[in-house]
């Protein structure tokens, strides 16, 4: 029998562990045994959390559900289960919900059962039910009052505060409940509310505990204000209403005019009548506290050019409610136009508005259409200008005032190429309010850099200044006349043309350079109108370089030695001296080349009975003679034996071309030949007669020179 009841036992046990129970919650997955709890946690009152309940069994026999109950709290309900009894074949599953709808914030229980058959033997899985939920009340204290629990709908009322001062209200959101709550954020609308120290949102409560948040209340006028407060929690979302007042003075303004009083609002400007220049003009000016406290006054003040106080309290100033206080607000132009000014009462401000009478001459000046003004003593900008050329700008007079003006005098403090003025009206001008009148200057530099002058308006001075920049490259220059290759002891011309006409009138300096090919300089070598260099002018907006004498060419010496001849101009502005030769400037060249001797003339210097003195004169662009020929034509009758007499000259002339007497003729030379006849005659009286004439040639390397013949009779 022992034995019998042990396995009973055992049957049983494995009975009851046939039947497995899974609880599904919103935020877990549970497996509860017999006895076991089911935690059911609500979110607010009325908010239902659900348990989504699996029943299985797994034994490997079948189990029958008998019932499924669940007793307690009514805030507890189930749903979704299958009619009973019902058969659960092994692994089979059946599932059932049970719902909890928080009716109150207290902890609340129940028991939900399940009865069940296996075999021949009955049991039942008990499990336990436990709900709880959080539950927000809400409560605010004044500042300096108590505590006092609202209600949504209520009305957080804020003692009276003065205007722009603050007072405050603590706002306490409590957990009463018995479960954590959510507390989301809170907000106020309202210009005069401000929340401070609001928790973030999302922010977990347990239940017994509170958030706390300030409300600051800043009025900003007498009338009272009104707002709200929202509450968001997990559970619900609460609005109140807010509401205070604020207190202080309150001032309303008037103008007194003898027609009378007409109301006056801060901001608004206040028309004093016009004056004429050191004239005096008043308006008066009252207040009244109209607040609801009495109110002190610190600041009583005018700013602006021609503007005082006058009758005016003396400060600080304590205005009581009702109370009137009455000032003077005078005007006292020293220049003529529209003034402003500001008047300043406590905290409110006031613009003042009025007239000085009497003209006012402004001054301004026009480039490219954009306008500067200029004071008197100022500075007159022109853009710069290349020399040679211009910019212009338009002065522009204007009469800003509120009566007639004459301009009597507009000129230069002193004479001027640099600046001149144009268009001028004519004077006396007379400029009527809110006229003008303009005229022209004219920039047109003659030097680079800075360029000034001073323009004078009546008794008004104002400098005018503008930069001269350099003015344009000059045009390709060209030569005209002789080039290459030239005879020696020649005048070849020589001009000078510009590729197109320079606006400029110019100067320049033409210099000549000579490079001998043999050794030896010749002075000779110049300008026809002496020297080596030459000044010319180009005329501005012509071509044509003009050499001295008013000539369009200039001539140029050869000379005697072989060589080059090399001309290179130098060019600058006439008037600013600016230098415009090209950095490779352009150069005429004349070359005289090393030939044969030349002769230039040959004549009888002395004659007697039995000689002839020959006087030869030439050149050798080469400097060398190397022999003489002189051939003798005898006088008809006589019979000359010698018909011809060459002169060896080679030393001689080494020795004349490489002495220092040379260097002063180039390569010019004078012979000096005496001949000395002896022999019988026959027609003539005297042995020099003999001869007719005598032909004269000079050698050297080169050639021969042309023959000259000299008449001896």
């Amino acid at each position: 029998m022992i034995r019998i009841a042990f396995l009973a036992l055992i049957a049983l046990v494995t009975a009851q562990a046939q039947i497995a129970v899974r609880v599904q919650l919103p935020d877990a997955t549970l497996d509860v045994a017999d006895g076991g709890t089911i935690p059911f946690v609500a979110t607010g009152l009325a908010r239902p959390v659900a348990a989504n309940l699996t029943v299985t069994n797994r034994g490997t026999q079948a189990a029958t559900i008998n019932f499924v109950q669940i007793s307690g709290s009514a805030d507890f309900a189930l749903s979704g289960v299958p009619e009973t009894p019902a058969v659960l074949a092994s692994g089979q599953v059946m599932g059932a919900t049970v719902a909890y709808a928080a009716s109150t914030s207290n902890r609340v229980t129940g028991q939900l059962r399940i009865n069940y058959t296996i075999g021949t033997a009955t049991s039942t899985t008990t499990l336990n039910l436990v709900g709880t939920a959080p539950e927000f009340v809400f409560s605010y204290t004044p500042q300096g009052g108590n505590a006092t629990t609202l209600t949504s709908g209520a009305t957080l009322q804020f003692p009276n505060t003065a205007v722009d001062a603050q007072s405050t209200a603590l706002v306490v959101v409590a957990n009463r409940g018995t479960a954590p709550g959510i507390f989301n954020g809170a907000a106020v609308t309202g210009a005069e509310f401000q929340t401070v120290g609001v928790p973030l949102p999302n922010t977990s409560v347990d239940g017994g505990k509170d958030v706390r948040f300030t409300i600051a209340f800043t009025p900003k006028q007498l009338d009272p204000v009104q707002g709200t407060l929202t509450i968001d929690t997990g559970d619900r979302r609460a609005t109140f209403n807010l509401a205070g007042a604020g207190t202080g003075a309150r001032y309303s303004y008037e103008v007194v005019t003898p027609e009378g009083t007409r109301p006056l609002s801060p901001g608004q400007p206040i028309q004093v009548p016009s004056a004429q220049l050191n004239d005096k003009t008043s308006v008066a000016i009252r207040f009244r506290n109209s607040g609801n406290a009495e109110g002190r006054i610190t600041t009583l003040s005018v700013a602006g050019t021609g503007f005082s106080l006058s009758e005016a309290p003396l400060l600080p100033l304590t205005v009581p409610v009702g109370q009137t206080v009455a000032f003077t607000v005078n005007f006292q132009p020293t220049t003529p136009g529209r003034a402003q000014g500001r008047l300043r009462v406590g905290q409110d401000d006031f613009d003042l508005v009025s007239t000085g009478l009497g003209a006012t001459t402004t001054y301004a000046y026009v480039v490219n259409g954009v306008s500067t003004p200029v004071t008197a003593g100022g500075s007159v900008i022109f853009t710069p200008a290349s020399v040679g050329a211009s910019s212009k700008l338009t002065f522009v007079l204007s009469n800003t005032g509120t009566a007639a003006t004459t301009i009597s005098s507009i000129g230069l403090a002193a004479p001027s190429t640099v600046f001149t003025l144009g268009t001028l009206p004519a004077l006396p001008l007379k400029l009527e309010p809110g006229a003008d009148s303009s005229f022209e200057v004219t920039f047109a530099p003659s030097a680079l850099g800075a360029n000034t002058a001073t323009l004078r308006v009546d008794n008004q001075s104002f400098t005018l200044s503008g930069a001269g920049n350099a003015p344009p490259p000059l045009p390709t220059i060209t030569f005209d006349g002789a080039s290459g290759a030239q005879q020696a002891m020649q005048q070849p011309a020589i001009g000078l043309t510009l590729a197109r006409a320079y606006p400029l009138a110019v100067t320049g300096t033409l210099t000549l350079t000579f490079n001998s090919d043999v050794f030896a300089t010749d002075p000779s070598v110049q300008f026809a109108t002496g020297g080596r260099t030459v000044t010319f002018t180009i005329p501005a907006n012509t071509t044509r370089a003009i050499f001295p004498n008013n000539a369009n060419q200039i001539r140029v010496q050869t000379g005697s030695v072989a060589g080059t001849i090399t001309l290179t101009p130098s060019v600058s502005t006439t008037d600013a001296g600016i230098n415009l030769t090209p950095t490779a400037p352009p150069a005429a060249i004349l070359t005289v080349a090393a030939a044969a001797p030349r002769v230039l003339s040959a004549v009888v210097s002395a004659k007697t009975a039995n000689s002839i003195t020959l006087l030869i004169s030439g050149y050798a662009t080469s400097r060398s003679v190397t022999s003489m020929d002189l051939t003798f034509t005898a006088t008809s009758g006589e019979n000359v034996q010698t018909q011809k007499v060459t002169v060896p000259l080679e030393s001689a002339f080494i020795g004349y071309y490489q002495g220092t007497t040379s260097a002063q003729y180039g390569s010019l030379f004078t012979i000096t030949v005496p001949l000395t006849f002896a022999g019988d005659i026959k027609s003539v009286t005297q042995l020099s007669d003999t001869i007719t004439s005598i032909g004269v040639t000079l050698t050297n390397a080169l050639g021969t020179s042309a023959s000259t013949s000299v008449a001896t009779r």
